[in-house]
């Protein structure tokens, strides 16, 4: 008997979907694994590529607290991701007492190429949706957010 809440026999759609999300979560979870290996990371300087791929060239400070990091574990994922030639440091231009973090545009092409069918078979696949189903995914997903974003606002206030 397994300590799981899950009764694999309900085959109603509100389990369906709830298991659906689960293995989903799951799915994305391992292809985050795979891709860090693909492009020789952890998961830290995955995350810290990510940043640099969505926001561009920033400061440590603004990529350790967005990445949750401290600057020490920054400074560590900084130079392993130099070392495998995905980002390199300069001195800002806007402030020459500091530095910034420049991702390579090599390593960001070859990330969003391995990404980008996944989004663009999510953006296919609601297109051929009903509004009303595009309407009702949306609906979910935002809820779903919510529930997740509270849970880790909760917890951050407790430590």
């Amino acid at each position: 008997m397994s300590n799981s809440p899950w009764n694999k026999a309900d085959s109603s759609p509100t389990h369906s979907a709830n298991e659906l999300l689960r293995r989903l979560f799951k799915a994305s979870q391992e292809y985050t694994k795979v891709l860090g290996e693909e492009l020789d990371v952890n998961q830290t300087d995955f995350k810290v590529m990510e940043y640099l791929m969505e926001n561009g060239p920033s400061s440590p400070g603004a990529i350790a607290s967005a990445v949750g990091v401290t600057a020490g574990a920054l400074t560590q994922s900084l130079d392993r991701l130099e070392k495998v030639g995905h980002t390199h440091r300069e001195q800002n231009p806007e402030d020459r007492r500091s530095i910034r973090v420049v991702p390579n545009p090599n390593s960001v092409n070859r990330a969003w190429a391995e990404i980008m069918p996944l989004i663009e078979t999510s953006t296919a696949t609601l297109e051929a949706m009903s509004k009303v189903q595009q309407d009702a995914v949306v609906h979910f997903l935002e809820q779903m957010l919510l529930v997740y974003e509270e849970k880790v606002r909760a917890y951050k206030q407790d430590f």
